[in-house]
Order: C-alpha cells, then sequence, then structure tokens
C-alpha cells in the first residue's frame, strides 16, 4: 500500500506520505513523517528496520508516536511480501545482506544528520549489522523483541547445533519453498483467521502468542490483512521467507560467535526492548547481550512479541528515557 498521506487510510496517519527512491537500481519504498512540532530541534532521525522480508507499513501504529522524537522514515526492505521494494539478492535475503542495503539506503537519502536504527524481531539484528557499517551516521540502536544469539545450556545442545542443525539449516530453505508451494495458500487462510478473530484470543491462547493481539489497532491490523492478500496475488514472494528465517536460525544457534564478534563492533549505545510476555524470545539471552559496554536493557510489562504496535506509546516513552539517559540529549523527556 502506498499513499500521498496515509491520513487517507487513517486519521491516525495523517502526514505520513509514500516516497519512492532506488538503491543499486532496484524500487524502494519507504513512509516518511516529519517531526512534530513538539519535536525538540536538531533531533535525530529514527530510522524503521522491519523484520526481515517485512514492509515499512508492519510498524506504522509507531510511527505517530515517533514522530514526536524527530523525523521518521520507515523502509520497504528487500523481498518484502507485501511491501513494494525489489529482491536486490540472487539467492534470498539476509540479515548481513539487509544490514549493507540499510546503509545503501541511508547513503542514497544523503541523511546527513545522525540516525537513531530501530529493529524489530529478525530486523533487530540486521539494524545492529548496519550501525557498524555507518558509525559516522549513527547515534543509537534500539533493538525490539531481537532475534540475538540464544545461551546454550548444554555442551550436548552446542554440538547439536553444529552438527543436525547445519544440515537442518542447509535444507530448510529448499525444502519450505517446495512446501510453500503446496500449502502456501492455506497457511495464508490460516493466518487471516488467526489475525481476524484476535479480539477473541481465549486468555490462554493469548498466552501462547505472547502479549494481547487484541491490543493492536483495527487499522494496524487491516494493513496486515491487506498484506496477506498481496502475498496470495504474489505466491512466489513467500520463498524468501524461507531463506530469511534460515540466516536468523543460523546466526542465532549455528555462528554465535562470529554473530556476537558483530555486536562487539557496535559502538554505539543500544536499548534492548522486549515485552515480558513474549514467548519467542529469550530474556535471559538478551540481559546476558545488554551486559556490553553501553547497553540497556528495558522489558516492559504486560505485551509480547508484538511490543512496536501493541504498545507504541510505552515504545516511544522508553526511547525518550533512553534518548535522555543515555545519549544525554536535552529536551528529551516524556512523548507525550
Amino acid at each position: 500500500m502506498r499513499y500521498d498521506d496515509w491520513g487517507a487510510r487513517s486519521q491516525q496517519w495523517a502526514g505520513l506520505r509514500s516516497v519512492s527512491t532506488s538503491v543499486c537500481g532496484v524500487a524502494v519504498h519507504y513512509v516518511r513523517a516529519e517531526p512534530a512540532s513538539t519535536a525538540p530541534p536538531d533531533a535525530p532521525v529514527h530510522l524503521l528496520v522491519p523484520p526481515m522480508t517485512g514492509s515499512a507499513s508492519m510498524w506504522i501504529d509507531l510511527v505517530p508516536h515517533l514522530r514526536r522524537l524527530g523525523p521518521v522514515i520507515s523502509v520497504d526492505v528487500p523481498g518484502t511480501i507485501a511491501g513494494h521494494t525489489g529482491d536486490l539478492y540472487r539467492h534470498g535475503p539476509r540479515a548481513d545482506l539487509d544490514a549493507r542495503f540499510v546503509a545503501a539506503f541511508v547513503r542514497q537519502l544523503r541523511l546527513e544528520s545522525q540516525l537513531v536504527l530501530h529493529g524489530w524481531s529478525m530486523g533487530g539484528l540486521v539494524a545492529a549489522l548496519a550501525a557498524t557499517k555507518m558509525p559516522e551516521n549513527t547515534l543509537g540502536v534500539v533493538l525490539a523483541a531481537p532475534t540475538l544469539p540464544w545461551r546454550r545450556t548444554s555442551l550436548a545442545e552446542a554440538l547439536g547445533w553444529q552438527t543436525l542443525g547445519r544440515l537442518v539449516v542447509a535444507a530448510g530453505p529448499p525444502t519450505t519453498r517446495m512446501i510453500l508451494r503446496l500449502t502456501g495458500g492455506r497457511i495464508l487462510d490460516a493466518k487471516r483467521t488467526a489475525i481476524t478473530n484476535a479480539g477473541s484470543i481465549s486468555g490462554l491462547r493469548t498466552g501462547l502468542v505472547g502479549g494481547n493481539p487484541a491490543r493492536v489497532s483495527r487499522a494496524q491490523v487491516e494493513l496486515w490483512l491487506d498484506g496477506l492478500e498481496a502475498a496470495r496475488a504474489h505466491p512466489e514472494r513467500l520463498g524468501g521467507t524461507a531463506t530469511a528465517f534460515a540466516s536468523i536460525v543460523k546466526a542465532m544457534f549455528i555462528t554465535q560467535r562470529q554473530t556476537n564478534e558483530a555486536l562487539d563492533c557496535v559502538r554505539v549505545p543500544v536499548l534492548v526492548l522486549w515485552g515480558r510476555d513474549d514467548h519467542i524470545v529469550d530474556p535471559t539471552s538478551l540481559m546476558q547481550h545488554a551486559r556490553r559496554p553501553g547497553w540497556t536493557p528495558r522489558p516492559i510489562d504486560d505485551v509480547g512479541h508484538l511490543l512496536p504496535v501493541e504498545a507504541p506509546d510505552l515504545y516511544a516513552q522508553a526511547v525518550c528515557w533512553w534518548l535522555a539517559d543515555s545519549l544525554g540529549m536535552p529536551g528529551f523527556g516524556s512523548p507525550t
């Protein structure tokens, strides 16, 4: 979906606009919002990186809250399922390739002011890696429910990932693509039903998915449903999700040493956010990552993996406090 003014879609998104550019000869779509009148002068640009193969609109509910802290840009990443950015990669998305894309995108837009990079879920690792490629442009990084390396609980687990895990990851993308060709439509139908019925999810099932999906605005949910329709119209795009997922699993469990060394190279302050009801991330692992110098952990009560859209006000508030406390930026307090 693209709008000259997203207020045509929902009044809460008034002033947000779709913009197109080109990176390495491939068309790229992004959503841009100018800062609110109450934003501090010379505020940094907030660049939102969605989960891999995601679109700019996945967390558009967060944009009106963040624009109180400065200009906001949310980008469709390469290989997006529902967005408007082409696929730059011959063999599918990988976290390191997406990080290079983010750096190239910043250069293309000639963003001279410093950035705060935001990465959600699988986009968290991408945002962290992108920060290492443009330290002169990056003021800080916000990782929302990021998929970072998990702690290993035993030697047997480590050996298992280095043997059987490598085989599974190598075979996973081709096998998954074949399965998606056969069952992709049914999977999308099941996902649509789950999203449509989010408001009636029982307490037990809500606990299983993490947090409370019913708290997400209806406008955001309608965008997700439209995205599923776009995926049905272009089922060939689903194959990229298999490669992206394999890339993240490899970074989290198999090549942990290399991934952690790359994270150690992030030389700017990092805020790690997650919901206490998120059953997709491992809080203990995130706390271990946040022991790095300049990293700040911030769990938020009563929300799950949908944190940026389930509680965008709390997300923006946490970022606001972090900008003031960790970066010493004057003019930042509560965004409301």
